[in-house]
């Protein structure tokens, strides 16, 4: 006697054909099994993110049957177009993207205004921040164990901009020495995306270590090469569904060489640490100089002022300065080039504020309009992201609209669609326009707008820094740095592209935006007057 069912084989005395038989009815049972909780698993992930998300269409898809994780690798290549798509139709109401680490919903810039201030328990800017670092596998979860770098910056560093810039100014002597190659009289092919990364990262380690360790060259390598790791880490972890993120980041040389760099952090300036901690019996003892790590030691609890901890935090403090800073530079040196006729305007404002303000003081920064001017315009055109304000909703938040998100949302705004918006960007047109803030800021009709428009100032419209609570801290230091930078190159140097070269195109890997960092200017050194 025989049961109709695969373990009948145990109960059955069948020839030894009649037991193949039922082992590969075996194996076709696991193998429908598998295929069935698998399609189980997913239709229950469709179904629970269909009732506990915002009702909102998705862009992207180009039919209803296409897979989620194609439409996360199309927005990986694609997010401008997607976003520009989904914000023409939907600016005043909200819409969703696909990006393979997670569903992000796009709602209006009218309620900027609302969210800004809202506490850390309902709605988190470091949570949204982590998550886009693909925090567990790039091991910056540290961010959220708390708030040791915004409070440094806000409470030292912005307040002693003055003392920074004579640190910067320093710095910036010997790193164009070091940096910029030999070309007098003559015009050298250079990476000028390159070359402001290097300055960037030596300006940033003086402010950020102090005046001996800031030359350390371990140390530049290793805070450039953390923060391309970590990247290289997230760029490959995004094109790929993350039920696989697990399995593959381990992989990942890229996963590794961060930890490395880390190491390498610790190595460095754990002595440091100790040595500071030693002389002033665990708080951090000032020798006569200052520098944000010193301040970091003297302003951190117990636990965050572990030498470990340290390290790690000096490096994600360099993570968000140098490149952010270098890019916005580098864009702006590409649109200097594609728009030669005002190099002498800017050239001009420098001098004559250089002159009249006793050098590259703070007192001169506010009165560097047009260069201010053009750092903004250059930012508007090539973003940093296509989208900002990030938060992941941890309460239940009902909007304006009286529509409630639910816990887990994460929400953005069209940062780069907001700003290129006729209804929202002040001037005639949204064409290239490098003095156009500069003008309404000195328009005596609207004293307002003297501090409204500057480079570093946010609002509901312009939101490159974010805005409110979770705003950039270190966007006015980062303000300060590039115009010391750009306007020492600007004054000691010409540039221009090589022939038959106009402004590279920008890269795109999701919301992040690039400058190209493989093109090339020509530069050649100015006759000294």
């Amino acid at each position: 006697m025989t049961f109709p069912f695969p373990f009948s084989r145990h109960f059955s005395t069948d020839s030894a054909a009649t037991e193949n038989r039922w082992l590969f009815l075996d194996q076709q049972a696991v193998i429908f099994l598998l295929i069935s909780g698998a399609f189980c698993i997913y239709v229950l992930k469709v179904v629970a993110s269909s009732v506990s998300t915002v009702k909102a269409p998705v862009v992207g898809y180009r039919s209803f049957a296409e897979p989620n994780w194609l439409v996360g690798l199309r927005f990986f290549r694609n997010s401008v177009v997607i976003i520009n798509e989904g914000y023409g139709k939907y600016k005043n109401s909200m819409f969703k993207i696909r990006r393979n680490d997670g569903e992000i919903l796009i709602i209006s810039n009218k309620h900027a205004d609302h969210i800004r201030s809202l506490p850390e328990h309902q709605v988190s800017g470091l949570a949204a921040h982590v998550k886009n670092l693909s925090g567990q596998f790039t091991n910056t979860t540290i961010l959220l164990e708390g708030d040791l770098l915004t409070r440094v910056i806000q409470q030292r560093l912005t307040p002693n901009l003055a003392l920074v810039a004579l640190w910067m100014k320093e710095e910036l002597d010997y790193a164009i020495k070091v940096e910029v190659p030999e070309c007098q009289d003559e015009w050298v092919s250079v990476s000028i995306h390159d070359i402001l990364l290097r300055l960037v990262n030596r300006v940033s380690a003086r402010v950020f270590l102090g005046p001996v360790a800031c030359r350390n060259e371990e140390w530049l390598s290793t805070s450039i090469r953390y923060t391309e790791n970590i990247q290289g880490v997230i760029l490959t972890l995004r094109m790929l569904p993350t039920y696989m993120h697990y399995f593959v980041a381990p992989l990942l040389p890229a996963y590794w060489r961060v930890r490395a760099n880390l190491a390498t952090a610790k190595h460095i300036i754990g002595p440091i640490v100790r040595k500071h901690q030693a002389a002033g019996n665990g708080k951090a003892s000032y020798d006569g100089t200052e520098d944000i790590l010193q301040w970091m030691m003297h302003m951190g609890s117990v636990s965050e002022s572990r030498p470990n901890k340290l390290a790690h935090r000096q490096l994600l403090l360099s993570m968000a300065a140098v490149h952010t800073s270098s890019m916005s530079a580098a864009h702006a040196m590409y649109d200097l080039c594609a728009y030669p006729q005002y190099f002498d305007p800017l050239r001009e404002e420098l001098e004559s504020t250089l002159k009249s303000s006793g050098g590259w003081t703070k007192p001169a920064m506010p009165k560097l309009r047009k260069l201010d001017s053009f750092l903004k315009e250059s930012q508007r055109v090539n973003p940093p992201a296509s989208f900002a304000f990030n938060r992941i909703v941890r309460e239940p938040l009902r909007l304006a609209d009286g529509t409630i998100l639910p816990p887990g949302t994460h929400i953005a705004m069209a940062s780069d669609a907001i700003l290129n918006d006729p209804e929202y960007l002040p001037g005639e047109n949204t064409e290239f326009e490098p003095f156009r803030w500069a003008r309404l800021r000195d328009d005596p009709a609207h004293p307002e707008n003297v501090h409204r428009y500057q480079f570093a100032t946010t609002d509901s419209n312009n939101l490159h820094f974010g805005h409110g609570k979770y705003a950039c801290p270190g966007r006015f230091y980062a303000g300060q740095q590039i115009k010391m930078i750009l306007g020492h190159l600007i004054l000691l140097y010409d540039f221009k592209y090589p022939f038959g070269q106009g402004r590279p195109r920008n890269l795109c890997s999701d919301e992040n935006i690039y400058p190209d960092p493989l093109a090339k200017v020509l530069i050649r050194r100015r006759n000294e007057k």
